[in-house]
């Protein structure tokens, strides 16, 4: 129901004269982006996403340096094939986007932070050598969100 609604807000906004633009903008960005699916490399254009495309620039954003790389070694032939699926792209410029936590398929944002069993007893040594103060007691603190679950305990990486 409620997307009903929206997409009516939405046909209504695209009527409107002051909003054509903007949303011949959005079908035109999200075609292009369609095409780059299907002409990128597949484990590149999960770390990336276009960002603008105007005058025939078209900025690529990766989440990170070593994905924009390996995008920039393919510019040539990216950009023959985004003129032969008939885009008007001229020049592609890639960035890295500062906000990689946002990119689909990024893993990173969703691992939950572990300390392995020697990372738990160094912790727990360093706490006890420690006098009292705000450092003994933020160690202490996370220490018992490990014993209560809150941090897993026991991977194989150590802290």
């Amino acid at each position: 129901m409620t997307a009903r609604k929206i997409n009516f807000y939405l046909e209504a906004l695209r009527l409107a004269p002051e909003h054509q633009r903007l949303f011949s903008y959005m079908e035109e960005l999200v075609a292009m982006q369609q095409v780059f699916t299907r002409i990128a490399p597949p484990q590149l254009t999960q770390h990336c996403a276009l960002g603008a495309f105007s005058e025939g620039n078209l900025t690529i954003c990766a989440n990170n340096g070593a994905i924009a790389a390996k995008l920039r070694q393919t510019l040539p032939s990216l950009l023959l094939k985004f003129q032969a699926m008939g885009s008007e792209v001229t020049a592609i410029r890639i960035t890295v986007q500062a906000n990689y936590r946002n990119f689909p398929g990024n893993e990173l944002s969703r691992k939950k932070p572990r300390i392995g069993k020697v990372g738990i007893e160094s912790l727990n040594g360093l706490a006890a050598g420690l006098p009292r103060s705000p450092l003994k007691t933020a160690i202490e603190s996370l220490l018992k969100k490990t014993a209560n679950g809150s941090i897993s305990k026991g991977s194989p990486r150590s802290g």
